[in-house]
């Protein structure tokens, strides 16, 4: 029987150990975590953005007229509601007489031709319609006004750029730029230019 080899304890404690792969840290861990953002984290981080730019641009248009042309526009509207008072003032006078005058006729103290009598009703219509129209656009002068105190008169609804002052100084209480009110598109530059429609496909061609 062949005798068994024994191994010294020297040779045991030469032979290599395998070491245990080191864990991460706590720390290095938590900072590859925050690091890397899950794709719903990201998509609301850019919505956010996204409102915050929308809401930034909606509080103040990128182009406006100055304080002084707004002035300008205000003693416009002014003058014009100044006029548009006077005249409504007028008409309701004369809708007033032709009442007045159709009671007298109807108690009986005098008669009218049916001619005359169908004169003063389209008369009475008339007036009634053109007090109508005044007092709607009384209105719109009173919008254009508060549009003048909040600095966005001026600024086309369509296309967001600054109506002609030609065309403002015409009708004052336009929202709409030249170029949208005549053909329907806005300029390409962004000026507002009156051109006649003949003109404009002048140079379309």
């Amino acid at each position: 029987m062949a005798p068994r080899k024994r191994t010294s304890a020297r040779s045991k404690a030469t032979q290599p150990v395998e070491s245990a792969p080191a864990k991460p840290s706590r720390k290095s861990r938590s900072a590859k975590t925050s690091a890397v953002q899950s794709p719903e984290a990201e998509a609301t981080s850019a919505q956010k953005v996204a409102t915050e730019a929308t809401a930034s641009a909606q509080a103040a248009p990128r182009v406006r007229y100055s304080d002084e042309e707004l002035e300008e526009f205000r003693q416009i509207i002014l003058a014009e509601k100044r006029k548009t008072l006077e005249e409504l003032r007028l008409l309701r006078e004369r809708l007033e007489d032709l009442n007045a005058f159709n009671y007298i006729e109807e108690g009986g103290i005098f008669s009218l031709h049916p001619a005359e009598q169908g004169t003063e009703a389209v008369e009475r219509e008339r007036t009634y319609a053109q007090i109508q129209r005044l007092t709607t656009y009384l209105r719109k002068l009173d919008e254009a006004l508060k549009r003048i105190d909040n600095k966005t008169y001026g600024i086309c609804r369509k296309c967001g750029i600054l109506i002609a002052k030609e065309r403002l100084r015409a009708v004052p209480i336009t929202t709409l730029s030249a170029s949208w009110k005549i053909h329907h598109r806005c300029p390409e530059d962004g000026i507002d230019r009156i051109i006649p429609i003949h003109q404009a496909k002048a140079l379309q061609e």
